[in-house]
């Protein structure tokens, strides 16, 4: 039998011309030349395996190759006459060939019949239902028993020999490997012929009209003599087109017919091809439902996965607290918007000036479109702000995806680039909804502030501002997806960055900025042990409890070696002293020795070496002209920040700055200077007109700038020249202007850690920042905060009843 022939792993490749094609198990009877019998019985003979065995490969006029399937068949027999020879195949199985054969295929002797391996196609994984209902109403009766004992996988290709099916057609079942759409199509094919001849269809089969969900699909289907590299993409196609905007399925149908003309070989080829893949493999409705937002279990999950940043977690979960009940309504009201929904249409409209115009597609009730804000989470780094994004997704059920903008200075790389350049890709947000593979995406933009802008390539933080805004992304412009608009409505985006001082105002002004203030020592202290060392111990090939350490040597990690507002240097800390206990632990287990888990402070010192950081105190001796302000540095941490003045008296009556400041801090010394200069009178003291005054801020290799140090300054100039001494413990911190007046500063959080750090118990600030306070940790609650609207204030806390005179002025 057939079945049971040995296929050799090469075939010659026989040409079987019009209307010939040949299906397993069937029988075809070519007619040849006597010098093309002789040359295919000489080819055959000389394969190693002496298989009598060939492909038969349908070609059209001219002998062109017609697609890459073909039907591995055996010589039966060869018939020789006066002038011609009949050479009988059977068919054996359907094979693929691969893609490197030659366009023509002929039996020219003497040239060599050409040979190719090939591949077999797996089994149907379902039989097909018979198809002998609607067969039975074509043939004859005396067919019908033996039609019945054929097994359905061969119905197919019978009855397309039988009822004379065209040519293209019988190519292109050839090419079906799956049986169940085999049959369908014939099926199909059987039912076009009852209603051509007006004979009825049987009760259980599908109606050949616009119903069927088959004949829906032939729009789709690849036409005939489509090129064989060409039809998965049809069948792709069909396949997605429910999924696809009206707009996109036109263009992939259009690119699709574009693409069967051109040469393979070509350059466009491969670009056009590129481009259709992309199209199909864009999620266009295709979106992730996710389980029901619960408000506890995602406040629990905040809780779990991070330490500290509560007033990020407070609003993460009104978003979803918001969002739920946004879709509970939407829910609600999905059965009424069902019943009056109208097709979507995203084709151009015509304004009255003969101009495109972009219509909005009507919204799809099947799907829910969250409006929501941009969350833009600003912090130093190190903070959790990306892991904040990912918690967001995993507590809506939403699909996750990470876009890192640092260093992007191309706008290309967020619209995409045109498809005449060599290489060319969508951009970052096409590429991101093809990796998730939905529509409605958690998208984190991560390193916001670090994009370039206003160069030679473009601004991408302008290209961005189509992409945030809940008004234009529905109709995102990708340069390589092209006229196609990508419907960015229903992704939720979340951004992060260090500063909003490199972020564009009309960026800024399309985000919900969330400050991430740095961690305290308490809070490093609970990360470190719930998170860092656990890691870390497993991380370096420990078991858990092998390495154990307490409050002291983790404050002597946090304060003495690490100095920022996050975390990674501490886990990078961490990891060293993990590292050592490793290699102490394997010695002690190849030496049989006892392995202690504890770390010491003697253990840190003496893998860790010397402190960075020294731990920053007060001036105990208390001087007059020295006063202590408050310094937000940028890492996120704050301190303290003395200010020492001297009097020289054979001057010139300059002012002399010193200690690396900035043009700011300049500024507020030489207004802080003028103050005491017009106020001395009322402040009775004595400015000598010839002596020059010499402020100075220890740390010279620190560069220093802002306001904050403009009460410090007046301070330490009065203490200067009334030789009064301010109290070591207070500190200041606040603007000042030349009518006296104490603005407000940023940075309270830190600098008030900052300071209870180095023991101060009392802080001096503006009466604008007491809102402030209120975000201030409990472990600070030992401070004593005083708020001042001037100068005079200030000077009358510091010394009570000393400046009478000047207090009384202020108040009149």
């Amino acid at each position: 039998m057939a079945h049971q022939v040995y296929l050799p792993p090469q075939l010659l490749l026989v040409p079987l011309p019009r209307p010939h094609v040949l299906f397993p198990f069937l029988q075809v009877t070519l007619v040849l030349s006597r010098q093309q019998a002789e040359h295919v019985r000489a080819s055959l003979a000389e394969l190693p395996d002496g298989a009598m065995a060939v492909a038969a490969v349908p070609v059209a006029d001219h002998d062109k190759r017609v697609g890459r399937w073909a039907c591995a068949a055996v010589v039966k027999h060869i018939k020789e006459d006066a002038d011609e020879c009949t050479v009988t195949l059977e068919g054996v199985a359907r094979i693929r060939l691969p893609c490197a054969l030659p366009p023509v295929l002929s039996i020219l002797p003497p040239l060599t019949i050409p040979s190719s391996a090939y591949t077999l196609p797996l089994p149907s994984p379902t039989s097909p239902p018979s198809l002998l209902p609607v067969a039975s109403r074509l043939l004859p009766a005396s067919l019908h028993p033996k039609l019945a004992r054929l097994p359905p996988t061969l119905q197919a290709d019978l009855l397309a020999v039988i009822l004379g099916l065209e040519w293209d057609v019988r190519v292109e079942l050839l090419g079906t490997p799956d049986a169940a759409e085999r049959a369908a199509r014939v099926e199909a094919a059987m039912l076009r012929l009852l209603a051509a001849r007006g004979l009825p269809a049987p009760p259980t089969a599908p109606a050949p009209g616009p119903t069927s969900a088959l004949v829906k699909r032939e729009r789709d289907a690849a036409p005939p003599n489509t090129p064989e590299d060409v039809q998965p993409l049809y069948a792709l196609l069909s396949t997605r087109a429910p999924e696809l905007s009206s707009t996109a399925a036109g263009v992939v149908r259009r690119e699709l017919a574009r693409l069967a003309k051109l040469p393979p070989h070509g350059a466009e080829y491969g670009v056009a091809r590129t481009y259709v893949e992309w199209l199909l493999a864009l999620p266009w409705r295709r979106v992730s439902e996710g389980a029901r937002v619960e408000l506890e279990d995602a406040r629990a999950r905040l809780e779990n996965e991070h330490e500290g940043l509560h007033e990020v977690k407070r609003r993460v979960v009104e978003y979803l607290a918001v969002y739920r009940l946004k879709r509970a309504l939407w829910e609600e009201q999905r059965p009424k918007r069902v019943q009056v929904a109208e097709p979507a249409e995203t084709d151009s409209d015509v304004d009255g000036d003969g101009g495109a115009q972009l219509v909005r597609p009507k919204q799809d009730p099947d799907v829910f479109i969250d409006k929501a804000p941009i969350l833009l989470l600003v912090g130093p780094p190190g903070v959790g702000k990306t892991s904040i994004a990912r918690s967001l997704a995993g507590a809506m059920g939403r699909e996750f995806h990470r876009v890192s903008l640092g260093g992007v200075r191309d706008e290309a790389e967020i619209r995409g680039h045109r498809r005449t350049y060599v290489g060319a890709m969508p951009g970052l947000l096409v590429q991101g909804l093809r990796k998730v593979g939905v529509a409605n995406p958690v998208v984190l933009l991560d390193e916001l502030d670090k994009t370039s802008s206003g160069n030679f390539y473009g601004d991408p933080a302008a290209a961005l501002l189509e992409a945030l805004d809940p008004a234009q992304n529905w109709s995102f412009h990708d340069h390589y997806i092209g006229d196609v608009a990508i419907d960015l409505s229903q992704v939720t985006f979340v951004a992060t960055a260090n500063t909003l001082d490199t972020i564009s105002a009309p960026l800024l002004d399309r985000c919900e900025v969330i400050e991430c203030a740095g961690y305290i020592t308490d809070e490093k202290l609970l990360i470190a042990r719930r998170f860092l060392l656990p890691k870390q111990v497993t991380e370096n090939g420990l078991a858990e409890g092998a390495v154990e350490m307490d409050e002291q040597v983790m404050r002597l990690l946090i304060e003495e070696h690490t100095r920022e507002a996050g975390v990674r240097s501490l886990e990078r800390l961490i990891a060293k002293v993990c590292r050592a206990k490793a290699v102490e632990f394997s010695k002690a287990r190849d030496s049989g020795k006892t392995y202690s888990p504890s770390v010491t402070l003697d253990n840190v010192r003496a893998i860790l070496g010397n402190a960075k950081y020294e731990r920053e105190v007060t001036d105990d001796a208390g001087r007059a002209g020295v006063a202590t302000g408050l310094a937000y540095r940028g890492s996120g941490n704050g301190g303290i920040l003395l200010v020492e003045t001297a009097l020289i008296p054979s001057g010139s009556g300059k002012l002399h700055l010193t200690g690396n400041l900035e043009k700011v801090i300049r500024e507020s010394a030489e207004l802080a200077l003028a103050w005491v200069k017009a106020h001395a009178h009322a402040l009775g003291l004595v400015v000598p007109p010839n002596a020059d005054v010499h402020v100075h801020l220890p740390a010279a290799a620190v560069k220093k700038d802002g306001p904050s140090a403009g009460v410090t300054l007046v301070v330490a100039l009065v203490s200067l020249l009334s030789g009064r001494p301010v109290p070591p413990t207070t500190a200041f911190t606040g603007e000042v202007t030349l009518r006296g007046v104490v603005t407000a500063v940023g940075g309270i959080r830190e600098k008030v850690l900052g300071a209870h750090r180095a023991g101060i118990t009392r802080v001096i600030m503006p009466a604008a920042n007491e809102r402030d306070v209120a975000d201030l940790p409990p472990s600070v609650g030992g401070i004593e905060t005083r708020f001042v609207k001037d100068v005079s204030s200030a000077l009358e806390v510091v010394w009570p009843g000393v400046f009478d005179k000047l207090a009384r002025e202020a108040r009149l």
